[in-house]
């Protein structure tokens, strides 16, 4: 998993690219995690959401759903056990987990830290 600080650190190719997502959520799972490709621009990268019994199992399933919609260079940008999001702007992006989605998205944004930054995937358990 990346650190906060990695992910805010991480430029991002400014450019147009549709939103595209994929996630397959179809049961209660224990963990979640969400994978963006990090190389793709800015506020519309594609993103995978997976979950599983265990932090490694939502990773892969994460990472596997990033590359089925289109991720080239896909990396886990958050774990959680509850909620997790995912912010992005034309410089970077931010996560952030909490117990609600409402205060996961917020993190989120206030870890990407500037202007343009929106919520580019969020999700509970």
């Amino acid at each position: 998993m990346l650190r906060k600080s990695t992910i805010v650190g991480i430029v991002l190719a400014v450019g147009a690219m549709a939103t595209t997502g994929a996630v397959a959520k179809d049961k209660e799972y224990a963990v979640g995690a969400i994978a963006v490709d990090v190389s793709k621009p800015d506020r519309d990268p594609a993103y995978g959401i997976g979950g599983g019994d265990t932090e490694d199992e939502a990773n892969t399933n994460a990472m596997k759903f990033c590359a089925e919609a289109g991720g080239e260079h896909c990396k886990t940008v958050v774990t959680y056990p509850e909620c997790g999001a995912y912010a992005a702007g034309k410089k970077g992006g931010g996560w952030g987990m909490n117990t609600t989605k409402a205060t996961a998205e917020a993190k989120a944004m206030s870890g990407c830290d500037e202007d343009s930054c929106k919520i580019v995937v969020s999700d509970c358990n």
